[in-house]
Formats: structure tokens, C-alpha cells, sequence
């Protein structure tokens, strides 16, 4: 049995390893890109995948999503596993004097480390992940060039680490998923994801499909949408609920949004990780929002085109 994960080894991915709810015994197999992670389940060749799926700072993980969306039918959701995320400034030890000029980094990593980027006046090369970027650096040693990475992945390619904590919001976490061709059973504190497609369009159809679950007293989790990449305007939804597809309440629910005039694709029903489900709201806010004592004057400043920075 094999483990296949989105490497190379010291990536993020291969941290959430070591946190499985049962821990792997079988081979670890690292590959390079998602869609060979998913490639690897889907066609037997790997028991299970280990992909990232959302971060608490830039959201979902869209090529993923993607990938599990539009090019996978047999992959399912096993479990979900929440790694801490904090980056660390990395280089080659015979170079740790050096000031640091250029930074190799994956997107995501740069996007979380805006202002430490933007205070050293850094220059950024993006790699295929940060992981590579380490690889990339101890097989460069040049003066003047890190890499922005996690300590596993420093640590991985021998590499000294020249700062710590160089992201914007500390506290930042990254939930990964264990992808096979099966569900599992369930364990009595279960969630169900699903990818609802709408096949008609009508006022009301997004309501109706949520009320089918909320009618049932089925606790959503998630609603989000990503383009069906045909037009724009043109989108399927993903609808996490808490419950097993085996609770006959969630079954019916699907059921009955597929009775709406949609078609329905399983993501997984999988055991739902105590660390992400909470259901605390209002705690932060976008700048600008408003609430219910002020909003009806709000709305008729915007209408007549008094708009103040704040309200």
C-alpha cells in the first residue's frame, strides 16, 4: 500500500503525514503536482492522496478543487487534516552573512508574506512549491538568495534558517484531505461534501437547494461556487453538511436536491475534524460593513452619493 502526496519531501503536504488520524505504515510517494496525486488514486496505482484543499488566509485551493471537480469521478474525501502554517527566511549555510535579496517561493507562501516581502524590498521567484524552492536554493548556494518555506522543508535540504515566522497573520492553517476510491464508514461525527450542478436556471434555485438541507435540520458547514469554465455566469456549487451520506437525513436531502433539476457529484463523507468546526461569526468583519442600527442610512448615502470612507 502507498501514500502519495503533493512533494517533494518538506512540503506542507508532507507535514499533515505525521498528524493522520491512523498513522501510515505502507510507502510514501511524493509527486509533484495535484493532478498526479489524484491521477496516481483514481488509476490504482496509490492506495491514498494527501492534497491541500483550503487555507484560513487565501481560501480554497483551487486546482485542487478543480482537479477533484472536473477531472476525477472515483475520488473521495477520507479525512481532513489541519497543519499549522507559519513560513521561515531559509539559505545555505555558507551563505547565512549575506544579506538576502531574492526570495523562490510558491505564490501561496508570498501571498502570506506580503509585508515581510515587501519590507526587506525583496525580489520573488516563484516555484512549483516551497518545498522546491529549498531545493532549489541549496543547489544554487549562492549569496543574497532564500527561499521562503516551511521549517520541514529548510530542514529537508540542510539549509540555515535565518529567520522564523515571516508571515502576515500568525495562527494561519491549511487543511489538507486524504483522497481514495472509497468512502468510509461512518463515525458518528461525519460531514458530506458535494458538488451541486445546476442543469436549468431560475430565481430561487440556490435557495431551493440549501432549503433541502436546512427543511431537514442538516447543519451546513461551507457554500461555495466555482466556474464550470464553459461562460462566464456559469457556475456548480459545493455544499459541505454535517452528517454521513449513510444518515438516511443527509441521503434524502441530496436526494431531493437532485430533484430540483440538478446533478449532484459526491466529494466524500468523512469524519469532521473538531479543529475547523467551529461556528463562530462576526468576530472579524471586511472594512466597510455595517450593521443592522446603521445600515438602512448606509444604503441611502451609497443611493445618494454621499459615501464617506467609513460610515
Amino acid at each position: 500500500m502507498s501514500l502519495v502526496y503533493l512533494g517533494p519531501p518538506g512540503t506542507f503536504t508532507h507535514a499533515a503525514v505525521d498528524l493522520m488520524a491512523v498513522p501510515w505504515t505502507g510507502e510514501l510517494e511524493a509527486e509533484r503536482s495535484v493532478a498526479d496525486v489524484v491521477f496516481a488514486v483514481e488509476s490504482g496505482r496509490a492506495e491514498a492522496g494527501l492534497v491541500p484543499l483550503e487555507n484560513s488566509v487565501e481560501g480554497d485551493v483551487a486546482g485542487t478543487l478543480d482537479e477533484l471537480i472536473f477531472r476525477s469521478a472515483q475520488c473521495f474525501i477520507n479525512e481532513e487534516i489541519v497543519v499549522p502554517v507559519t513560513f521561515v527566511l531559509a539559505v545555505p549555510s555558507s551563505t547565512k552573512n549575506a544579506t538576502v535579496h531574492t526570495v523562490l517561493t510558491h505564490p501561496h507562501a508570498a501571498a502570506q508574506c506580503k509585508e515581510f516581502i515587501k519590507n526587506g524590498k525583496l525580489k520573488v521567484e516563484f516555484v512549483e512549491s516551497t518545498a522546491d524552492a529549498c531545493r532549489i536554493v541549496a543547489e544554487r548556494q549562492e549569496p543574497g538568495i532564500g527561499a521562503i518555506s516551511s521549517a520541514k522543508g529548510a530542514d529537508a535540504f540542510g539549509l540555515y534558517v535565518k529567520q522564523t515566522r515571516v508571515e502576515d497573520f500568525s495562527g494561519a492553517v491549511t487543511r489538507m484531505v486524504v483522497i481514495s476510491r472509497h468512502i468510509v464508514a461512518p463515525t458518528g461525527h461525519d460531514k458530506t461534501t458535494v458538488v451541486v450542478t445546476p442543469v436549468a436556471d431560475r430565481n430561487g434555485l440556490l435557495v431551493d437547494i440549501l432549503n433541502c438541507f436546512s427543511s431537514r435540520d442538516v447543519g451546513l458547514t461551507a457554500v461555495s461556487s466555482r466556474p464550470l469554465k464553459t461562460r462566464l455566469g456559469e457556475y456548480c456549487f459545493l455544499v459541505s453538511a454535517r452528517g454521513h451520506l449513510a444518515d438516511p437525513t443527509i441521503r434524502q436531502a441530496i436526494e431531493s436536491v437532485g430533484e430540483l433539476g440538478a446533478a449532484v457529484k459526491i466529494l466524500g463523507s468523512y469524519p469532521e475534524n473538531p479543529q475547523i468546526s467551529s461556528t463562530r461569526v462576526g468576530e472579524a468583519v471586511p472594512p466597510g460593513s455595517v450593521t443592522k442600527d446603521v445600515l438602512s442610512g448606509w444604503i441611502s448615502q451609497l443611493l445618494e452619493g454621499g459615501v464617506r470612507a467609513t460610515p
